[in-house]
């Protein structure tokens, strides 16, 4: 029998805004595009008007504008989703199973990558929440927020009303989560048992809301999966100016008529920020968080603040986060051993042989080419920040690194976000990673693990080993491969030397 049915008679919830209408579909109450605040260009969210009747929420809700235009990946490694754009993008999508007991279920909120500039809730197939919902009985909230120059422009110097807007979209997932705290009992959810979750950027977010002492009250716990890469503090504040300044030159206008930037068409916004960068050179990455007295800063330069510091993490990698290779699968085919560990060594020369025999400790069971992919930009980072969590003195800092090798170019290890499809049990929308036994054997790792500490802080389950916490004297990691390990500081050395002796990773994307 088929379980996955659409309901005829459509849900309906009081929210403390007003009614919204949802489907009913596989067992699962949805409601897409649902608002959640309202803002004006680069000023503080504020809550919504009240409305009368019932709003249909059907449908996927606009999305950040997009500054840079995607350029999907290779259709096996999933389908990307590309959804209406517009400056309303402050809305979630809920996935909330049908219950009869009337029992609050533990509330998991993803928040997407893309670094502060770039993304979308929905932006993969594989990241839709029905399965994830339904198998663990959770519900699932994802999240669409303001990104890159609407979400991060600082125009602090230039009048009160724009005094937060290099923080304008940290600013929006603080209000979702107050919007979350207080309507997600209506859905069936329990307001005081939510889990944070995001990759990459998303990842970063959520240490950033760790920070953020207005989000404390709503939210128990949270999992940065490869999004800890670094401290981003030093020289932000400045950069940040010396951009908005530029833009504001660009765009023509002065500190007397700073005031029509809210009225420029974003196109016209961003053909500025474009010009500006190519001035200045910043990248991307200057539309991120800067220090202030709402966001306390980067948890790797001034520590997770005491309103949260208690609350339990998860933090993750992967072994082949951002490879910087130039092998296809027809050349690997052609390789002996021996031309496999000449290619390894002249990556790394004059020090081939030590990385050989580290990479051989630290991944016995590894085809000794995948020493040329490994990581250390997300790696050293992910442990540094655990590290300082795992300060509090709470035995509750989880680290995890994937090493599976995934079906692409003769086997690869596993790219950045490839186990988001695992944690969402979606693993047939990624086609290279729906391997027979293994991928399975992953999904049920990764969704329960990730369900455990959303219902209770702990990641421990009956599929893996015991996970022991990170601690300053014990560095324990949870090695995910075919098979399963909780291992202790194995890689440290070998993740240093990369970084020191490897080629270096450069941030390729302009605006």
């Amino acid at each position: 029998m088929n379980p996955y049915v659409f309901e005829l008679e459509k849900p309906v919830i009081a929210t403390k805004f007003g009614k919204v209408r949802g489907v009913t579909y596989g067992g699962c109450n949805i409601f897409m595009g649902l608002p959640y605040a309202k803002a004006k260009r680069f000023e503080m969210p504020e809550e919504l008007e009240p409305w009368e009747g019932v709003k249909d929420c059907f449908r996927h809700g606009p999305i950040a504008p997009q500054i840079n235009k995607v350029v999907p990946f290779a259709v096996y490694r999933g389908l990307h989703l590309l959804q209406r754009e517009g400056e309303d993008c402050q809305n979630l999508n809920i996935w909330a199973p049908v219950t009869k007991n009337n029992r609050k279920m533990p509330v998991f909120v993803w928040i997407h990558g893309g670094g502060y500039f770039a993304g979308n809730a929905l932006e993969e197939y594989s990241f839709e929440g029905l399965h994830l919902a339904n198998y663990g009985g959770i519900v699932f909230v994802s999240i669409n927020h303001r990104l890159n120059v609407l979400g991060h422009l600082n125009l602090d110097e230039y009048g009160d009303r724009f005094a937060y807007s290099a923080n304008a979209g940290i600013a929006d997932l603080v209000m979702a989560l107050k919007w979350i705290h207080e309507n997600i009992a209506a859905f069936g959810g329990d307001p005081d048992n939510v889990t944070l979750c995001g990759h990459s950027g998303g990842g970063g977010k959520i240490q950033c809301l760790y920070n953020v002492e207005e989000a404390a009250p709503y939210f128990q716990r949270g999992a940065c999966l490869s999004g800890a890469m670094g401290d981003r503090d030093e020289g932000a504040k400045e950069r940040s100016h010396a951009f908005a300044d530029q833009v504001v030159t660009e765009l023509g206008l002065t500190r007397e008529t700073i005031g029509r930037i809210q009225e420029v068409p974003y196109d016209q916004l961003a053909d500025a920020c474009r010009k500006a960068d190519k001035k200045l050179h910043f990248g991307p990455m200057i539309f991120s968080p800067v220090k202030d007295d709402f966001f306390r800063g980067n948890p790797l330069s001034v520590g997770f603040m005491p309103w949260s510091a208690d609350k339990p993490m998860i933090f993750g990698s992967t072994l082949g986060e951002f490879p910087i290779v130039d092998l296809t699968e027809e050349k690997k085919e052609t390789m002996s051993q021996d031309d496999r560990l000449a290619y390894v060594k002249a990556r790394f020369a004059g020090h081939g042989d030590e990385m050989v025999e580290l990479f051989r400790k630290a991944y016995p069971d590894h085809d000794i080419l995948d020493l040329a992919y490994a990581d250390c930009r997300v790696r050293i980072p992910t442990v540094q920040t655990a590290l300082t969590h795992a300060k509090n003195g709470k035995n509750n800092t989880y680290v995890f690194n994937v090493a599976y090798d995934a079906l692409e170019d003769g086997r690869i290890p596993l790219w950045h976000g490839g186990e988001v499809c695992y944690i969402f049990r979606n693993q047939d929308r990624v086609y290279a990673l729906n391997e027979a036994v293994y991928g399975n054997m992953l999904e049920d790792i990764f969704s329960n693990l990730m369900l455990n500490f959303a219902r209770t802080g702990d990641p421990n389950n009956r599929f893996l080993p015991e996970w022991k916490p990170m601690t300053a004297e014990y560095r324990n990691t949870m090695v995910i491969d075919r098979t399963q390990a909780c291992r202790e500081a194995y890689d440290e050395e070998l993740v240093k030397k990369i970084e020191a002796y490897g080629p270096k990773f450069t941030f390729s994307i302009g605006l």
